[in-house]
């Protein structure tokens, strides 16, 4: 029976994660990999496309430039600039000039823009070695 003591949820929530962690992950991996084919997923991507199109033409332009040019063979994507990995996005520092890119894997690409914390990070904020 539900409780309405906010911390006996959160504790009771926080354990039930722990003990079907693995089966949660897969029924979500399954969810994200199916949504974009439905109806209402591929009407989200459309709208999200048009409003990204509207709030910032200028990355737009760069983006479908670069990709263009890839795609014509007028520039080769080389490989990650701190790994070496060779499955790699195009990083701009000046969205004006849509061809000079820097290319990164995803999760060095993630980190140079600050949309991830890198692990060893997370062990220092949390005091562990």
């Amino acid at each position: 029976m539900p409780t309405r003591d906010i911390n006996k949820r959160h504790i009771h929530q926080a354990t039930y994660y722990a003990r079907h962690r693995e089966a949660i992950k897969e029924r979500r991996a399954e969810y994200f990999k199916q949504y974009p084919k439905t109806e209402t997923g591929k009407k989200k991507k459309l709208l999200n496309y048009y409003e990204m199109t509207r709030r910032y033409p200028e990355k737009y332009k760069a983006r479908y430039t670069l990709r263009n040019a890839v795609r014509l063979g007028k520039i080769n994507k080389g490989c990650c600039e701190i790994c070496g990995a060779l499955d790699v996005e195009a990083h701009h520092d000046d969205y004006s000039k849509p061809l000079e890119v820097r290319w990164f894997c995803s999760l060095h690409h993630r980190e140079l823009e600050g949309r991830l914390i890198p692990y060893q990070n997370l062990k220092q904020q949390e005091g562990v070695k």
